[in-house]
């Protein structure tokens, strides 16, 4: 996330936190002000992307993250993959974890079921 972001808005924002080791070394993304800027940034929706046990393992940056990380848990907003539904069958969910599963789950950009 660059600095200049700051400040802007958008409808949906999506976040690829690239951090991602054993040490649990995340950068500037350690201070708080940054996950700040993350999380009020979007107006109606927001991906993150990432290794949250990278996050979760940061000496510097545990006592923001852990908890924004099981809140999110709670919530029941956090995925092994990118979660997706088929807007005509709402009830189809799926969790898409490799490129595979695009074909599997949305064939053609949409689901198996007639319309």
């Amino acid at each position: 996330m660059k600095d200049n972001y700051q400040g802007e808005e958008s409808d949906i924002v999506i976040a690829s936190l690239t951090r991602s080791n054993k040490n649990g070394n995340i950068g500037f993304m350690a201070a708080p002000q940054r996950l700040n800027v993350l999380i009020s940034r979007a107006r109606n929706g927001l991906i993150i992307v990432g290794n949250a046990e990278t996050f979760i393992a940061s000496k510097s940056g545990r006592r923001i993250w852990i908890p924004f990380i099981e809140q999110l848990s709670k919530a029941n907003q956090l995925f092994d993959g990118l979660p997706v539904k088929c807007e005509q069958h709402p009830e189809r969910l799926a969790v898409l974890k490799t490129k595979d599963d695009f074909d599997t789950h949305c064939p053609d950009g949409g689901c198996s079921e007639q319309w």
